[in-house]
């Protein structure tokens, strides 16, 4: 019952309790290039994805630094200059072990990711085109370090 009434009994000696530091930058650590940040743009159809080229195409802008990984890549054979991987590789997601299995998981529920990958101010321009239709997709920016 005392400790119930005094609830300071049960620190008798003050001690500091040891500082928890919450580490926010999970998904976005890599420590490739430190001039390379990264956006990866998914998309749950197809279509979806084939919009967001067409803006890109109307904007004028190439696909040097893009990467289309898609279970179902035969759809984009139209786009000869785009890179297509049909499988999930976890070297293009090298942020961690965390980007790596929620990017994956991603892959096997059938979405499309699209790997961004240059400066800051590039990726920034390409996933702001890709992802202007709103519902249709989604972005992760990753900063290098």
């Amino acid at each position: 019952m005392k400790t119930f009434f005094k609830p300071e009994v049960l620190f008798q000696h003050n001690t500091k309790l040891p500082a928890i530091f919450h580490n926010h930058r999970l998904l976005i650590q890599n420590e490739n290039d430190s001039n390379t940040t990264y956006a990866v743009v998914v998309f749950s159809h197809h279509r979806d994805a084939k919009v967001a080229f067409d803006d890109l195409d109307n904007a004028g802008l190439s696909y040097n630094s893009l990467v289309l990984i898609a279970r179902n890549a035969e759809r984009y054979t139209w786009r000869h200059e785009l890179r297509i991987n049909d499988y999930f590789e976890p070297q293009k997601f090298d942020f961690n072990q965390i980007a790596q299995e929620f990017f994956s998981r991603l892959f096997q529920k059938g979405k499309y990711l699209v790997l961004i990958s240059g400066e800051k101010s590039e990726v920034n321009t390409v996933a702001k085109i890709m992802s202007h239709r709103h519902g249709h997709s989604e972005v992760w920016h990753f900063l290098s370090f």
